[in-house]
């Protein structure tokens, strides 16, 4: 289950590194709005389209910050019922991490900086950026 908007290019990437078959899914959640801090109120805008039920899911994240929204969506599918359940993430901020989650699959730990590319975005600007960078604080602060 791939979690958009920012899961799509390491979803991309992933899927075709799979050496078996396996079924994808969205779902789009927020915890932002337009800032650059989750405010930990998580809200579903798309909800998965198959049920999981007895499945094997791994959810696809691209950044893991306080860790809240992927805690919540862990429980959220062990209540549906899912066989297990784990996560990979491309970017990991273990500074600002709030709630104690196992993440099976980490690319890279990070520092606080606000990134972006690669699927990550600010107000829905720089996704489509090759590489993953700092954006300067120049670009949000006062805003």
């Amino acid at each position: 289950v791939g979690v958009l908007k920012g899961a799509i290019m390491v979803m991309a990437d992933l899927s075709r590194e799979l050496r078996f078959h396996a079924q994808m899914d969205w779902m789009v959640v927020s915890s932002y709005g337009a800032g650059t801090k989750s405010s930990g109120v998580v809200r579903i805008l798309k909800d998965l389209d198959s049920d999981i039920t007895d499945r094997d899911v791994l959810i696809v994240e691209d950044i893991i910050e306080s860790g809240l929204t992927l805690s919540w969506l862990k429980e959220n599918f062990q209540s549906r019922g899912a066989k297990s359940v784990r996560i990979v993430t491309m970017l990991r901020k273990p500074t600002l991490q709030k709630v104690d989650l196992e993440v099976e699959y980490v690319g890279y730990d990070i520092p606080e900086d606000f990134v972006v590319g690669y699927g990550l975005d600010y107000a829905e600007d720089y996704r489509n950026l090759r590489d993953v960078a700092i954006l300067s604080p120049t670009m949000y602060e006062d805003k």
